[in-house]
C-alpha cells in the first residue's frame, strides 16, 4: 500500500468525521476501498487484489485496534514487514 492510499484513508476519515476510537464496518470499508483503488494499479486480477487488501486490512486490525493509532502511525504501516508480507502472499 503507498503513501497516496493512506493519505485517501486519512482524508475521507476527516471528512466522514469518522475518526475514533474503534473500527466499525463503515471505517473498515472505507480503508478497504483505498487498498482496493490502490491495490488494481499493480496487483492484477479482483482476486489477488482483494486477498491482498484483505490481508492487509487483518494485519493493521491486529496491530492496531484503535482506529485512532493507526492513523497516528500511518508511516510505520507502510513500512510494517507484516504488511509487506501481504503482497508475497499475492506474488506466489
Amino acid at each position: 500500500m503507498n503513501k497516496l492510499a493512506f493519505l485517501f484513508i486519512i482524508a475521507a476519515c476527516l471528512f466522514a468525521g469518522s475518526c475514533k476510537d474503534t473500527w466499525d464496518e463503515d471505517d473498515k470499508k472505507i480503508f478497504h476501498k483505498a487498498c482496493v483503488d490502490d491495490a488494481r494499479t499493480w496487483a492484477g486480477s479482483e482476486e489477488r487484489v482483494n486477498t491482498y487488501c484483505d490481508c492487509v486490512l487483518d494485519k493493521i486490525l491486529k496491530k492496531y485496534p484503535h482506529e485512532n493509532d493507526a492513523l497516528e502511525h500511518m508511516d510505520s504501516i507502510i513500512k510494517d514487514p507484516g504488511v509487506r508480507t501481504c503482497r508475497d502472499i499475492i506474488a506466489k
